[in-house]
């Protein structure tokens, strides 16, 4: 069973910056909304000649692609599911004159398929979501953060956060003129990230993707 890491964060906090430090030729990053990654020599690394970038933003057809690259690929060891949310909200927009609950019915269903699906790849794949964040407010005051949907009518049906084992915040810190990026690996503040206790040795941790990976096989082999 193939490992499932969600990577959650706002805008420029550097959640595709840590994909830098992956090795890609073990590396497959399958981009939603089809955008540069924001590190230099990305496009060199990552493009469709090298067969380790697609752009895909239809739920079933990521399965598909997940499905076969477990099948056929066997040098890639971790796929990054970049920007994800936009599988939502692109599907929104596409329905958007629909009326009626079952679009977001079908759309939650389409969801725990695919993040269920990407847990029954091969033993040693490591697929990672990436998600913006939201917050979660009460009388205007910023109480939590989540993973970010399509709204209300799929938060009803299902808790995205409840289908990982592991779930990191990636935040950013100032200090004078210095800003730390970093990753939360477990419940901080308002940042409710989760993981296994003892697979990371600390709350925060450099933003650095290759050693998330490497934690999560550390402990499971």
């Amino acid at each position: 069973m193939s490992k499932l890491i969600a990577l959650v964060g706002d805008t420029g906090c550097g959640k595709s910056h840590s994909i830098q430090f992956l090795d890609p030729k073990e590396t497959y990053i399958i981009s939603v909304a089809d955008k540069e990654l924001p590190f230099k020599g990305s496009t060199k690394l990552y493009n469709r000649d090298s067969k380790n970038y697609k752009h895909v933003k239809d739920a079933a057809e990521v399965l598909r692609l997940l499905n076969t690259l477990s099948n056929d690929a066997p040098q890639i060891k971790t796929v990054i599911i970049e920007d994800g949310n936009y599988i939502m909200g692109f599907n929104l927009v596409d329905k958007a004159t629909e009326g009626g609950y079952t679009k977001f019915s079908v759309m939650a269903q389409q969801m725990v398929s695919l993040i269920q699906g990407a847990k029954k790849l091969r033993d040693d794949m490591i697929v990672v979501y990436i998600s913006h964040q939201e917050e979660l407010e009460d009388n205007g005051e910023i109480v939590s953060y989540k993973m970010k949907t399509a709204g209300k009518m799929i938060d009803n049906q299902i808790k995205l956060e409840g289908l990982f084992t592991v779930v990191i915040y990636a935040i950013t810190e100032t200090k004078g003129d210095k800003t730390d990026y970093l990753f939360i690996t477990n419940k901080y503040k308002k940042y409710p990230a989760k993981s296994p206790a003892g697979m990371f040795s600390e709350l925060k941790m450099p933003n650095n993707l290759k050693t998330v990976v490497d934690n999560i096989n550390d402990y499971y082999n």
